[in-house]
């Protein structure tokens, strides 16, 4: 008896809070609270990397009188879907405008704006909107140079159906680079397969401090392993070992040059880069390698290196990575001695005039004359003569061969010349005034700029300049000039 009572009673007490529950509606007061209605932004974007990018979108709110301007917090979030874990989201900007440059690395993204509201502590998510962001750095001129003493990576830009080249200045920074250079530009070069591997794509910059790094050719990505040291074998070479320049003859056939030594990598033989090569095969000690290298089609022919303070040239062969003497030449009035120049080296290089003839200009420490020196790839000594009827030859700071006329050019301060050695006769083809040509040279690897001389000159800024070189002296003819840049020290072309 007691059991039913108990369980009537529960049955009314149920009944009773329901009817209270039913009832109870508008006894609480319901405060509205301020809402975000954000309008401005688009389903769709497309945008260049390292450029600009500006979204400004209107938040509406419904309850801000606007007396607060740091009521709120803001987060753009680009999620990467084809990237897993702590890659896939990258918070790019906390600001509530998007205005600047835009360092996220060529991919299609999902954008999320996120709002939070500091008074009420809600946080607002947007409708993600897709974000294509588009490499910047496709193609184009790297510019290495310095600025109040600092080196600095430019680039003038190619994209593909873009008429006009865009001019990325400190292409690391804009580009989201982790690569920080340090102490001043020394080098950047771009060239084909630097590893043993044939896939990869070489983009390589120098700073006196901080050493050669590798970038990743698409992104200019870079963490610590990738700078060269780690290329190297038995990791002999301090963390921030760093070139002067680098050559490579060909695809997997390159070539390092610091401080004196020289190392090589030859792809096909899986030689990698490790003891210093420059060390004949007949001596014990090495050899201090002045700063050329005459690529000479490398393993097709064979490098030529120079022993500064013995005076001589010297042969490398590629598949043995031995160097040896250079063969007997009898000296005469239009020859000289391989062996024994008793001449220091001023210029060497591997041009592709006349087939891919070498140059060399040497002065004679005895009577302190220059002369030019041409030979081929086979080592035949082609042209030994005087450089005459050049003036201020002897102050000059920086040369350069025309791969069709085989002129040399060389200049000096502001002015630069064109040296006829078939009419052994300079012409003034510059004059810059008092602004300091600070770079010269003819880049084989750019494609449609291989014959076009590139002239690097500083005044209040860096201008970077192309020209034509007509055949029988002709006037130079300026094709492109790009200015804002740093001050010059070295230029290569990202090849695709």
């Amino acid at each position: 008896m007691l059991e039913k009572i108990k369980i009537k009673f529960t049955v009314i007490m149920l009944i009773l809070l329901g009817c209270s529950c039913a009832n109870d509606e508008g006894n609480y007061d319901y405060t509205a609270i301020n809402e975000l209605k954000v309008t401005g932004i688009q389903k769709e974007y497309t945008a260049y990397s390292g450029e600009n990018f500006k979204i400004t979108p209107e938040l509406n709110p419904t309850q801000d009188d606007g007396t607060d301007p740091d009521r709120y917090t803001y987060e753009w979030v680009a999620a990467n879907p084809v990237k897993l874990g702590a890659e896939a989201k990258i918070l790019f900007a906390t600001t509530k405008n998007l205005d600047g440059l835009l360092k996220l690395p060529p991919a299609q993204y999902n954008v999320y704006y996120f709002i939070k509201d500091k008074v009420t502590g809600v946080k607002w998510q947007q409708t993600p909107f897709v974000l294509n962001v588009v490499s910047s750095i496709y193609e184009g001129w790297l510019v290495i140079g310095d600025v109040n003493g600092k080196a600095r990576l430019d680039m003038v830009s190619i994209i593909p159906g873009v008429a006009q080249p865009r001019i990325i200045i400190d292409v690391l920074d804009a580009s989201g680079s982790a690569l920080k250079l340090t102490g001043k530009a020394v080098d950047v070069e771009c060239f084909n397969q630097p590893f043993v591997t044939p896939i990869i794509y070489g983009v390589y910059v120098t700073a006196s401090e901080s050493g050669t790094a590798r970038l990743d050719p698409d992104s200019f990505g870079w963490t610590l392993s990738q700078n060269i040291a780690y290329e190297t074998v038995g990791g002999a070479l301090p963390t921030n070992f760093g070139v002067d320049f680098m050559k490579s003859p060909l695809a997997g056939q390159n070539f390092l040059y610091s401080k004196g030594d020289i190392y090589a990598l030859y792809r096909t033989f899986q030689f990698k880069y490790g003891l210093p090569q420059n060390k004949l095969d007949t001596e014990t000690k090495n050899f201090y390698a002045a700063p050329f290298i005459a690529e000479n089609f490398g393993s097709s022919g064979a490098p030529i290196f120079y022993d500064r303070d013995k005076r001589r040239f010297i042969r490398y062969e590629m598949s043995k990575g031995t160097c040896s003497m250079m063969p007997t030449v009898t000296p005469s009035a239009n020859s000289i001695d391989w062996n024994n120049t008793n001449s220091d080296l001023v210029f060497m290089t591997t041009s592709a005039f006349n087939f891919g003839e070498n140059f060399a200009v040497l002065k004679d420490i005895t009577t302190g004359k220059f002369n030019l020196l041409r030979f081929t790839t086979a080592l035949a000594q082609v042209y030994y003569k005087e450089i005459l009827n050049a003036p201020d030859f002897d102050k000059a700071t920086k040369f350069a061969v025309s791969p069709d006329s085989g002129y040399l050019f060389y200049a000096v301060g502001g002015k630069l010349y064109e040296y006829d050695n078939g009419t052994q006769k300079a012409k003034l083809m510059l004059d810059k005034g008092a602004d300091e040509i600070t770079f010269i040279d003819f880049n084989a690897r750019s494609k449609t700029f291989a014959k076009k001389l590139i002239v690097g000159s500083y005044g209040t800024t860096g201008t970077l300049e192309l020209y034509t070189v007509p055949p029988v002296n002709g006037n130079l003819i300026l094709d492109n000039s790009y200015t804002g840049l740093s001050k010059i020290v070295d230029v290569a072309y990202r090849l695709r």
